[in-house]
């Protein structure tokens, strides 16, 4: 049985040999107004840490990194275990701490980890991100703790700490998985 030719038949004859898509079929990129928008509807995280990526060091990247920092840190609650359970760490201390206050406040700080971070070679990853906000949230969050009463709940030796040292490791406990986690982390954080 001899082979088909679909060109003999005028099946394909009057397609060209490329298809070309037209620029018409692809979507127009969104502005950064509008990418912080989405953001702060919990929408195109990914889309918006691209455009940090390829924008950050413009006058719009601020726009973009202050929604997603908003998005981070209020993301910290549901989405970061080590943070959760620094949380619940200070909670058993017995702290009466301003969450809500502290989350505003590492805001800021998270908006410039954002354009640092972007400005480097690479490709931002959503992980980093996060732990970085955690981290802020942290440090934030141990202005307002009794680092004596911390100490002493998790069994570790009291000692005099500054508020910078205290701030440093509380932050890098937000690494921890459970509580001798953090027991440990803060340990190392204020043995260095």
């Amino acid at each position: 049985m001899p082979a088909l030719s679909l060109v003999g038949r005028g099946i394909c004859a009057g397609y060209p040999r490329v298809i070309e898509i037209s620029g018409s079929q692809s979507r127009p990129k969104r502005t950064a107004v509008q990418v912080a928008r989405a953001v702060g509807a919990g929408r195109g995280i990914s889309e918006a840490l691209r455009h940090l990526d390829a924008h950050g060091s413009g006058p719009d990247g601020v726009i973009v990194a202050d929604a997603l920092a908003r998005f981070l840190v209020a993301r910290c609650e549901s989405r970061h275990a080590g943070w959760r359970v620094v949380r619940q760490v200070v909670v058993d201390s017995a702290a009466d701490a301003p969450w809500e206050k502290c989350a505003r406040r590492a805001i800021p700080a998270v908006t410039e980890d954002l354009l640092r971070i972007s400005a480097e070679d690479g490709q931002t990853r959503l992980v980093r991100v996060q732990h970085a906000a955690a981290e802020r949230r942290a440090e934030q969050i141990a202005r307002h703790v009794d680092h004596t009463a911390v100490l002493a709940d998790l069994g570790l030796d009291a000692r005099a700490v500054s508020a910078e040292r205290w701030a440093n490791a509380l932050s890098r406990a937000v690494s921890a998985r459970s509580r001798e986690q953090v027991a440990r982390a803060v340990e190392l954080a204020l043995r260095d």
